[in-house]
């Protein structure tokens, strides 16, 4: 059995990126804002760096509306239970 060397591993690792960024680029709507594909992309464990440079938009503005959404969802939670 043959080693797999550094110079594979990276290639392998490289190969990979591109497939998971056809992914989520499939998974996302052109209509739909950069919270919305956000969380779709989130949800599916691509970091927030990683869902900046798939959207066209910085980590910061990624991480703002990743926490809006979860701000959101605990106040929908919230109301909910109080009913």
């Amino acid at each position: 059995m043959g080693e797999i060397s550094n110079i594979d591993i990276s290639e392998i690792n490289s190969k990979l990126d591109v497939l998971i960024r056809l992914l989520a680029s499939s998974s996302i709507s052109e209509g739909a804002s950069i919270k919305e594909n956000a969380i779709v992309l989130s949800r599916a464990g691509i970091p927030p760096k990683q869902i900046a440079d798939i959207l066209g938009t910085t980590s910061n503005t990624v991480n703002v509306a990743l926490s809006q959404a979860r701000k959101s969802s605990k106040t929908k939670t919230t109301k909910k239970t109080r009913r």
